[in-house]
Formats: structure tokens, sequence, C-alpha cells
């Protein structure tokens, strides 16, 4: 009788324990949203999507399509800055960097705590050309609490480093 009852103090112990494993000692994790960035650039490196650029990209024109549906391209939308930031989808947009003159070419946000296997945006730049950028993220809570994420990014099905992905047109 006595070794039913060591028995199932072992059992909650361990599973209690499971708890604090799982939670990663009271951390909150933060998960940056899933963005796609662009930078469009000519054969001299100038930056096309600034218009006070010779010669740049008139982002009127710049369509993305993504699981069917099209987006236009806004111009500065702004970011919401919040503690706790939550994912907020506002589709293509072009806005100016933080830190220096060039502009970037942004398409999301999508939540960053999912796995997002083949996901691809096609972007259309109104001259008749368009490029496929695609990820492969897997996404997996660990058994201590951590985020394990790995990201594969593509251009036109040519890997890529990650971050913003630059275009030579």
């Amino acid at each position: 009788m006595k070794v039913k009852y060591v028995m199932f103090a072992l059992m909650a112990t361990g599973l209690l324990s499971c708890d604090k494993i799982l939670n990663n000692n009271g951390k909150i994790w933060d998960i940056a949203p899933v963005v796609f960035r662009v930078e469009v650039i000519d054969a001299d490196g100038v930056d096309l999507l600034n218009p006070d650029n010779r010669n740049s990209l008139n982002t009127d024109g710049i369509n993305a399509y993504y699981k069917g549906a099209k987006y236009v391209c806004k111009k500065d939308i702004p970011i919401n800055v919040t503690k706790a930031y939550m994912p907020h989808f506002y589709g293509l947009k072009v806005r100016k960097q933080f830190s220096g003159n060039t502009y970037i070419l942004e398409f999301g946000e999508l939540a960053g705590d999912k796995d997002y296997p083949n996901e691809e945006v096609a972007v259309f730049w109104g001259d008749g050309t368009w490029d496929v950028i695609r990820v492969n993220r897997k996404f997996r809570w660990k058994l201590n609490g951590d985020p394990d994420i790995n990201d594969k990014w593509y251009l036109n099905d040519v890997i890529v480093p990650e971050g913003v992905i630059r275009i030579v047109k």
C-alpha cells in the first residue's frame, strides 16, 4: 500500500517539474514577425526605391501576389511600437530605413511563431518583370521553453542570406 503512495508522489513530482521546464523559468518570448524585405539597386548601387534618385522605380506600379491575392504597394505605413509586439499584416509597402537614406520594400507581417514551408511572395515591378521571394521557416518550442527558429530565404529559387534581400535591376 505504501508503495502506491510513494509511486503516486513520485509521478506527481515529475509532472509538476515538467511545468517549470516548459515555462523556461518565467521567461516571456516576443517572437519577431516574418517580413519579406527587399532592397532594389541598379548596377552602380543606386537605390531605385528612393524617389529622389534618378531612374527610380515608380512604386505605384509595384504589386505583390500572395496566396492568390494582389497587394498594391503603399507608402510609409507607420510602425506600431508597443511593449509586446503583435504582428500586423499590412501587405506591401515601401519605407525609408531607420538609418541612412535608403528605402526598402516590405511585405508582411506574418506571425513569427509559426511554420512557413515554402511561403512565397511574387513581386511584379510594373515593367513586365517579376521576382519570387520564398521562405522556409521551421519553428518549434524546445523542451526548456526556448524558441528554435530556422529560416532559409530564396530569391527566384536561389538561396540568399537572411535579412534584406538585394535585387539588382
